[in-house]
C-alpha cells in the first residue's frame, strides 16, 4: 500500500531531524518527478530543502543529506534546495500548468539567464549539463511557479552527482547572480531552487 502524502511528510521530518546545522525546514512538494530506484523507473515526490541564514558552509553537509534522504523515505527519489528565505510552510496546492506560450516564455527567459551567466563565468565546460525546469509550485503566491536548476557532472550519464556550489564547475557568485537575476527578470516566478540529488536516485533531466 502506498503511503500517503502526511505519511512520507512525517517521514521526510524524521529523515531530516538527526541535522546538525543551522535549522532546516524539509517540506514535501505536491508534485513528483523521475527517477531511478531499484531495477526501474519511479515516480516519486520532489522534496525541498531551505535553510535560515546563507549556505555556504553547509553545501557538503546538505548534498549528503539529499543523499540520504530518499535511503530512508522511498517515496522521494528527488531532493532540492530551495534558494533564498526559508519555507515557512510546506505549500500543498500546484499552480495549473499547460504548454502554452506564457509559459514556455517563462522557461525560456531563466533558461537564457542561466546560459548566460554560465558562459560569462566560463562553466559550460565544467559542467556536463545543466537542464532548467519550471515547476508549478508558487509558494503561496497566486499563479507563481518555481524555477529549478539541475547543474550536473558525470562522465556517461549513467550515475552522476549534483555540482556541489562553492567549487570551480560552480561557484557561489554565479549561482547568487542566477538566483537575483531570475527573480528579477522573469515575472511570475516565486522561488529558485537548486537540484542536490545525485543519480541514482534522481534522473539528470526532470519528468
Amino acid at each position: 500500500m502506498t503511503p500517503s502524502y502526511d505519511a512520507v511528510a512525517a517521514q521526510l521530518g524524521a529523515a531530516c531531524a538527526g541535522w546538525e546545522g543551522p535549522p532546516i525546514s524539509p517540506a514535501l512538494l505536491p508534485v513528483r518527478t523521475v527517477g531511478v530506484q531499484g531495477d526501474g523507473r519511479s515516480y516519486s515526490y520532489l522534496a525541498a530543502l531551505s535553510m535560515q541564514g546563507a549556505a555556504d558552509a553547509h553545501w557538503p553537509a546538505l548534498l549528503g543529506l539529499a543523499k540520504r534522504i530518499p535511503g530512508s523515505v522511498h517515496e522521494v527519489n528527488r531532493v532540492i534546495f530551495v534558494l533564498g528565505e526559508p519555507i515557512a510552510e510546506a505549500p500543498r496546492t500546484v499552480t495549473p500548468t499547460v504548454l502554452s506560450k506564457p509559459v514556455v516564455a517563462q522557461l525560456r527567459a531563466a533558461d537564457h539567464i542561466v546560459t548566460q551567466v554560465l558562459t560569462s563565468h566560463g562553466l559550460v565546460r565544467k559542467l556536463a549539463q545543466v537542464p532548467v525546469v519550471l515547476f508549478p509550485v508558487g509558494w503561496g503566491v497566486e499563479g507563481a511557479r518555481s524555477i529549478g536548476i539541475r547543474a550536473f557532472l558525470t562522465r556517461d550519464f549513467m550515475t552522476g552527482a549534483p555540482a556541489l556550489p562553492g567549487s570551480d564547475a560552480l561557484p557561489l557568485e554565479a549561482l547568487a547572480e542566477i538566483h537575483t537575476r531570475i527573480l528579477a527578470e522573469v515575472p511570475g516566478i516565486a522561488r529558485v531552487a537548486l537540484d542536490i540529488s545525485p543519480k541514482p536516485p534522481a534522473t539528470t533531466e526532470w519528468e
